[in-house]
Parts: structure tokens; sequence; C-alpha cells
């Protein structure tokens, strides 16, 4: 499972996202688009967003922060 976290500086609702896969030993990769133009490009091209943050788990991609969502797709809610 490969999961891409697009955030920008000082975005609360990537910690809480950081901090939900942590908790949950599940790897994850941070992506700081306020820094990176080719990689803010990608997020909106998979998005359709310029807002973060933008969460990708495989093929599927979640704006904001759905926790309930998000630990669905991860399997996290057995």
């Amino acid at each position: 499972m490969k999961v891409i976290i697009y955030t920008k500086n000082n975005d609360a609702y990537s910690d809480m996202i950081r901090n939900l896969l942590k908790t949950n030993n599940i790897e994850f990769e941070m992506v700081d688009v306020s820094r990176n133009k080719e990689r803010f490009k990608e997020m909106q091209e998979i998005s359709g967003q310029s807002n973060t943050p933008v969460i990708q788990i495989d093929d599927k991609v979640f704006l904001g922060f759905d926790r309930e969502k998000i630990k669905e797709v991860l399997g996290l809610n057995k």
C-alpha cells in the first residue's frame, strides 16, 4: 500500500493524518507542496484542488481529513 500526504507548511489536518498513520505503523510519504512546484502540480492533477491536505492511498484520493474514511480504506476499523 502506498500512502502520500500532500501538505503545506503549518497544516494542522496534515499533522493529524501523520499522527494517525504513525500510531498505526503505516508508512507514508509526506510531500510539502509549498516547496516543490512539480509536486504541487501533481497534487492538483490528481485532486483538482490547490488546498491541502490531499491524501492518496494507492489509487484513492481524499481531500481534507476524513478520519473514518481513511481508517476504513487502510483497514483500521477491524
